[in-house]
């Protein structure tokens, strides 16, 4: 399906994209496709034959991988206006190193990483600044990485109830949990259990507050003590 005005427009605004010459971009955007895909429905498994990254439009992707036993590892949430599987830009991979699988209705933009890969070679100016995004996502993996191999379940959750939270806030504040918990507790590498036994547990320390689907999390300053110590 063919690339909307409006939806080039969101992808021009990425650091993968704003840089580009308008031919060169043009061109990339020849060789994108649109996929429109239902909640659960599967973009790509592991293994498949890689040709192509992605940019997420709206809604949200779940990156998953499994185990030799049939256990699922959730190793990223994509949200919207953000790429993933931009592996395969530099490394030429084969496959596709984990599942990707959309969490609700989605919009994705699907591009040709060949075509990418020559844009670039046009400039390499525009080369060093893609490089440099793709090192400001390497740094967060490795901080998520040292966040799920050291520490415990508590500061694994209070970190990820965290993200997107100003540093300043200190009043209590209401964040939505809109993923389902046994995938948000995947995410964090805890299991179920340990999530709602976690979430009660700051409950009753008075940190926070479990109404249904959402939380309020009574003292955000706390909070960011307990993770930073």
């Amino acid at each position: 399906m063919r690339v909307d005005i409006k939806y080039q427009e969101i992808m021009r605004k990425n650091p993968l994209f704003k840089d580009l010459t308008e031919e060169d971009f043009l061109q990339v955007v020849t060789h994108t496709t649109l996929c429109e895909l239902t909640s659960d429905e599967m973009l790509f498994q592991q293994q498949q034959p890689a040709t192509d990254f992605f940019f997420l439009i709206s809604g949200k992707v779940k990156l998953s991988l499994l185990s030799f036993e049939g256990a699922e590892k959730v190793v990223d949430i994509i949200h919207q206006g953000n790429t993933f599987a931009e592996a395969i830009i530099f490394r030429g991979i084969p496959g596709y190193p984990v599942n990707a699988e959309a969490l609700s209705d989605s919009v994705v933009l699907r591009i040709n990483a060949e075509t990418y890969i020559k844009t670039l070679q046009h400039s390499p100016e525009v080369c060093f600044k893609v490089m440099a995004a793709l090192s400001v996502r390497i740094h967060w993996l490795m901080t998520e990485l040292d966040r799920l191999s050291l520490h415990n379940a508590s500061y694994r959750l209070i970190s990820y109830l965290l993200e997107g939270i100003p540093e300043e806030r200190e009043t209590p504040i209401e964040i939505n949990l809109s993923l389902p918990k046994n995938v948000i507790a995947s995410r964090i590498s805890i299991t179920p259990e340990t999530f709602s036994r976690t979430l009660k547990g700051l409950s009753q320390q008075g940190l926070l507050e479990i109404h249904n689907t959402h939380l309020v999390l009574n003292n955000p300053a706390e909070l960011r003590r307990i993770v930073s110590i």
